[in-house]
């Protein structure tokens, strides 16, 4: 029992520390991502998905609690991207992990989909990054005259 509550801890001050982080990127990004009906859709899934682990896990309180915060987590990733005056954050493989900044200074070319308001991909030094990032047609606008500085 003694051995569970520590890894509860664990896993529980990791899940709160992680949404710290992300919502902190998110509230200071210039121009935040756009939540798309998919981003939605799939934020309420992961929500559900563990809150049913926790029902099948035990049905006990600090299970529910777990989950909600491991959802939070998760769901803080989805919409932690943007445009910071930093550079640009980024999820990595699969986007729910922390997120990681490509710096102005690092990146060499940016494709951004006018039609769509959607950032397609950006070459940081050997690596192109395709981060499908939506953003609203005003940050666009001013992405591009931040690039041509």
């Amino acid at each position: 029992m003694d051995d569970e509550i520590v890894v509860y801890g664990l896993l529980l001050f990791a899940f709160i520390a992680g949404s710290i982080y992300h919502f902190r990127i998110r509230r200071q990004c210039i121009h935040p991502i756009r939540l798309t009906k998919p981003r939605m859709i799939l934020s309420s899934i992961i929500l559900f998905i563990f809150c049913f682990i926790a029902y099948i896990g035990g049905n006990v309180w600090h299970y529910y609690i777990l989950a909600l915060a491991g959802a939070v987590f998760i769901i803080s990733g989805v919409v932690a991207e943007g445009i910071h005056e930093k550079g640009i954050y980024y999820g990595g493989v699969h986007g729910i992990h922390l997120k990681r900044l490509a710096k102005w200074e690092d990146i060499e070319d940016i494709k951004i989909d006018t039609q769509k308001n959607k950032l397609q991909s950006f070459k940081l030094k050997t690596t192109t990054i395709y981060p499908g990032q939506f953003y609203s047609s005003q940050a666009i606008h001013e992405i591009k005259k931040l690039l041509k500085r």
